[in-house]
């Protein structure tokens, strides 16, 4: 498994300034990933509304990428992962 070094993600953002470095690395796979999987990053804390605008919290957004590594083809997982699970993230 390629190893890529760890970007932080910021700490919230909108959707139209969906950074790049951060899964899936565009404006519109990042609005067809945010629609398929809605209940489960609100559930997550992922997902907050302010106005018209849709925010992603960076951390718990992370987190839910962590847990759904397995459902996201082609995901890296940082080089500064603590404990390995068999799939190469952290548990």
């Amino acid at each position: 498994m390629i190893r890529q070094p760890a970007e932080k993600a910021p700490h919230s953002w909108d959707l139209e300034h969906w950074p790049q470095h951060v899964y899936p690395h565009s404006e519109n796979r990042a609005r067809y990933l945010l629609r398929a999987n809605r209940d489960d990053l609100i559930a997550a804390g992922a997902l907050s509304r302010v106005g018209r605008e849709i925010i992603v919290i960076g951390e718990r957004y992370s987190r839910w990428l962590e847990k759904n590594t397995v459902n996201v083809p082609g995901f890296v997982c940082p080089a500064n992962t603590s404990k390995l699970a068999p799939n190469g993230c952290a548990k």
